[in-house]
């Protein structure tokens, strides 16, 4: 294992002493400590309504930029937890260093508010930590997280897309010393092309496409600033893949080569409003919209407004990397030519209200702020700062609902739709059903390890979720459970299924791997489930009432200490039976 001590002393003896310390960096006079915030220049009416969240940034920025170490074989890195979280805080971890992002804003900004703009201290700061960025990037362009010299795809292509940012802010902004910009430039330049032609940095992203896409943002930020034609003939060629080696024919972008809406809905779309903001009217436009279109005909299937709740509920089990139950409106410049997305946005009375109450925060507390929380994932993250000039468009009342027509699980009563994915044996079937909404997944074996299979989802218009089978869950993933192990596994799902459909695909079979038959038809106004098997079975059904839950079985309920859907409580319906045993899920008012 090499150790904090074995990387800075192996990189002072190398990258480190390979370049020069440079003078604006090394005055003393430069490197005295940012200045805190004085609040008292400042009124809360000074603050735009598009910069209300920026009071918090700005009062604990002083505390980051005095970060940054000045001195040693660290000299240059960002040393506070407050992007990435306390466990990636390594010197070798290029990601932490997105926060230069940061620095450069709050350099560059014009706002009046800003009393940071052109400051000496932050310049000399800012300087160091851009020095220290390029030292840490290989020869080829590539970038580490993981360990010293574990050159990776994310590490190299996020530093393309903030680091791009930050070059476009320092072009018309306030100057730096020139050697050590035309160094970032260069690095990123050498970046850029190591995600365009790397063969194992592509081969990663098929797998892992909010890591890929980045490199569709940075691009082309970084091209619109420094024209270069042969890797905009390249970033062309990649933008290619979007539809085809990037997302499943089922229409979700691959993540660990299966969907997963976290990845997708924050980090991917992140990356596809930077893009469209570039290329928003070109034929590489036309891609990123077509790429959306088609995601948002997997999104209507798998995501579902939550009645009287300004959230969404998802069909989670299925996710494959990480684990969000519920989900915030979507709101995504993409969907002013992609008109299903609007139905996810949020709508204009609730930004309005979240306009009032944050104006009506600030004037009331200002000049206290919320705290920091050092240590914490994203306590003052760099993508706060990345798409403040970008384009953005917000459909009106009309526009999103118009656009709720076409979202078939709200719009219509009755269809039976089968999607599947190409690169892994799996399917994915959706009913609707005059009185409920259901999803239901198949395949031999599930994609990741915490994908939980067979009857996944079950919605109804007027109770919103009723089912919801949870990721990695044992008790409260929908199934049966293994025989020999007393009822006390993981359900035979979990495992995966050779499921047959018929009836339209209305009713499914499987066998169990323990031996017998289980059996779902979606009737209907009732789901019907059996199960035959030599012994003892039992059977556990999550769900958000029990009464929905109808059979001659013994049954027994075990309400759960947290829910996963706010303003619902949650339980577990156990079934026992032997040798054979059949229930059904009828919807509740």
């Amino acid at each position: 294992m090499v150790t904090r001590r074995d990387f800075l002393l192996g990189a002072a003896a190398t990258s480190f002493l390979a370049f020069p310390k440079f003078a604006a960096a090394a005055d003393g006079a430069a490197l005295a400590p940012v200045p805190p915030l004085d609040p008292s220049k400042i009124r809360p009416s000074d603050f735009s309504d598009a910069d209300l969240d920026m009071p918090f940034a700005l009062s604990h920025f002083a505390q980051l930029a005095n970060s940054i170490v000045v001195d040693g074989p660290e000299r240059g890195f960002i040393d506070i937890s407050v992007w990435r979280g306390t466990s990636q805080l390594h010197p070798y971890n290029a990601r932490i260093m997105e926060s230069i992002l940061t620095l450069a804003w709050f350099y560059t900004a014009p706002q009046k508010w800003n009393q940071y703009r052109a400051n000496p201290a932050l310049r000399a700061r800012l300087e160091l930590a851009m020095e220290y960025w390029c030292n840490l990037q290989s020869p080829d362009g590539k970038f580490s997280e993981y360990g010293p010299q574990q050159w990776n795809l994310a590490a190299t292509a996020f530093a393309v897309k903030f680091i791009s940012e930050a070059l476009r802010l320092l072009k018309s902004g306030p100057p730096i010393a020139e050697p050590i910009h035309q160094r970032t430039i260069d690095g990123c330049r050498k970046a850029l092309r190591a995600t365009l032609y790397d063969p194992d940095l592509m081969s990663h992203g098929r797998s892992y496409s909010n890591q890929y896409t980045n490199i569709f943002a940075g691009g082309a930020a970084f091209l619109d600033l420094y024209p270069d034609a042969e890797l905009s003939a390249r970033l062309a060629e990649r933008a290619s893949i979007l539809g085809t080696e990037l997302q499943s024919p089922a229409g979700y972008m691959y993540e660990k080569d299966g969907p997963d809406l976290g990845y997708t809905l924050n980090t991917h779309h992140e990356n596809l409003q930077m893009a469209y903001h570039y290329w928003r009217g070109t034929h590489l436009g036309d891609l990123l919209v077509e790429e959306e279109d088609r995601f948002s005909k997997w999104l209507m299937y798998n995501l579902l407004p939550e009645p009287g709740q300004d959230f969404f509920v998802a069909n989670r089990s299925i996710e494959t990397r990480q684990r969000h139950a519920v989900f915030a409106p979507i709101d995504t410049p993409l969907a002013d030519c992609c008109a299903i997305m609007r139905a996810y946005a949020t709508p204009p009375e609730q930004r309005a209200a979240q306009i009032r109450a944050a104006r009506e925060k600030l004037e009331k507390e200002w000049p206290q702020v919320d705290p920091l929380d050092v240590g914490e994932f994203d306590a003052l993250g760099p993508y706060r700062f990345l798409q403040r000039a970008h384009y953005n468009w917000h459909p009106a009342d009309e526009q999103m609902a118009d656009a709720r027509k076409q979202v078939r699980p709200l719009a219509e009563q009755s269809f039976i739709e089968q999607l599947k994915d190409t690169r892994k044996p799996i399917v994915f079937t959706y009913v609707r059903r005059p009185g409920y909404y259901a999803a239901f997944a198949s395949a031999p074996a599930p994609v990741v390890e915490q994908q939980r299979l067979g009857l996944t989802f079950i919605w109804t218009p007027g109770y919103g979720v009723l089912l919801q089978s949870q990721t990695g869950g044992r008790e409260t993933a929908w199934g049966t459970a293994r025989s020999e192990s007393g009822g006390d596994s993981l359900p035979v799902e979990a495992g995966g299924m050779a499921a047959e459909y018929s009836d339209g695909n209305a009713t499914v079979r499987y066998p169990l791997a323990d031996g017998g038959q289980k059996g779902v038809v979606f009737a209907e106004d009732r789901i019907r489930v059996s199960v035959e098997q030599a012994g003892d079975i039992v059977e556990r059904v999550p769900v958000f009432d029990p009464r929905c839950v109808s059979s001659n079985a013994q049954i027994a309920v075990t309400p759960q200490a947290n829910s996963p859907v706010p303003g619902k409580s949650f339980s577990v319906v156990e079934l026992r039976a032997t040798g054979k045993l059949e229930y059904e899920i009828r919807p509740v008012a």
